[in-house]
C-alpha cells in the first residue's frame, strides 16, 4: 500500500487525481469552519465517552480523530474512497487513536451498518458532493438511535461566483462544482423525524496568497522531504494550483452548522421548537 513517505517522480505527481493526491499526503481536510466547527460539533452534539459516533464522508479522518480526542467518544468514519479510509487509519494509528477511531470504505447512502447503532451521526461538508443526498440523509436516519443527534456543516454560495472560478475548481477536483444556497440545506433537513436543535451561520473566509503558499510549502516539507527535488517542486506547484483555486472560491462561500434531534416515526409533534 502506498504511503505518504513513498518517493514519487515529478510526472507521477502531476498525473495523480485530486482525491488520490490528498489521500497520499494524508491531508487533514478540516470541515467548513475549521476548528471552530469541530468545537461546536463536540459541544452542541453533547459528545462524550460512551457514545458511538458515525462520521459520514470522513475523507482522511481529521474530524473523526479530533472528535475522539476531545470527547472520548468512539468514532467510525466511512468514505467511498478506499484510499481515504486507509489514510484515516494510518493517521489514527500514528496519533495513538486506533483504539477509539477506525475508518472503513463504505458508501454513506448504503452503508450496510445496523439499524439504530449510533448515538450521533455527523458529517463535515462531504454531503455536498454526494449524488443522492436525500438517500444519504435517509440512511443517516436509519442508523442513528431514537432521540440521537445528526450534525452536519455545509458550504453554500452566499454570493454568485464567476464562471471561471467554478470552472477552475471543477478542473481541480474533476467533478462539477455543486451550487447551493442556504435554503437548499434547510429544505434537505426538513423532515418529520428531524427537529432543529442548533444552527450556526458564518462566512467561509479566504486566506492571503502568501498564506496559501506557506501552507503548500509546509505540506511538501511534511510529506515529501525524501522525494527528488523535481518531484518536490512538482508537488508544490500542483498544491498551489489546487489551493489557489479553492481559496478564490472561498470568497463567495458561507457555511451553516446544523444539529438536529432525531425522533422515532410517529413521535408526538412539537410546535415550538
Amino acid at each position: 500500500m502506498t504511503t505518504a513517505l513513498t518517493p514519487r517522480g515529478a510526472d507521477e505527481v502531476r498525473a495523480l487525481p485530486y482525491v488520490a493526491l490528498l489521500a497520499l499526503l494524508e491531508e487533514a481536510n478540516l470541515p467548513p469552519g475549521g476548528l471552530d466547527s469541530v468545537r461546536r460539533i463536540c459541544q452542541e452534539a453533547h459528545l462524550r465517552p460512551g457514545l458511538d459516533v458515525l462520521h459520514a464522508g470522513c475523507n482522511a479522518g481529521f474530524l473523526s480523530r479530533e472528535v475522539a480526542r476531545r470527547t472520548g467518544a468512539s468514532v467510525l468514519g466511512i468514505d467511498i474512497s478506499p484510499d481515504m479510509a486507509d489514510a484515516g487509519n494510518r493517521r489514527a494509528a500514528k496519533e495513538g487513536l486506533a483504539g477509539s477511531v477506525r475508518h472503513e470504505n463504505r458508501d454513506m447512502r448504503r452503508s450496510g451498518l445496523a439499524d439504530a447503532s449510533f448515538d450521533v451521526v455527523l458529517s463535515g461538508g462531504a454531503l455536498a458532493f454526494v449524488d443522492g443526498r436525500e438517500q444519504a440523509v435517509q440512511e443517516w436516519l436509519r442508523v442513528v438511535k431514537p432521540y440521537g443527534l445528526l450534525a452536519d456543516v455545509e458550504l453554500y454560495y452566499a454570493k454568485e461566483p464567476p464562471r471561471q472560478v467554478l470552472g477552475k475548481v471543477a478542473e481541480m477536483i474533476e467533478v462539477e462544482v455543486p451550487r447551493y444556497d442556504r435554503d437548499y440545506w434547510v429544505d434537505l433537513f426538513t423532515h418529520e423525524r428531524l427537529q432543529p436543535y442548533y444552527r450556526h451561520d458564518a462566512e467561509a473566509g479566504a486566506r492571503s496568497d502568501s498564506e496559501v503558499d506557506d501552507y503548500c510549502a509546509a505540506m511538501v516539507r511534511r510529506s515529501a522531504a525524501d522525494w527528488a527535488p523535481d518531484a518536490q517542486e512538482a508537488l508544490h506547484e500542483r498544491l498551489l494550483e489546487i489551493f489557489r483555486a479553492f481559496n478564490e472560491n472561498m470568497k463567495y462561500l458561507s457555511y451553516t452548522l446544523f444539529v438536529h434531534r432525531v425522533v422515532p416515526e410517529g413521535d408526538e409533534p412539537t410546535l415550538y421548537l
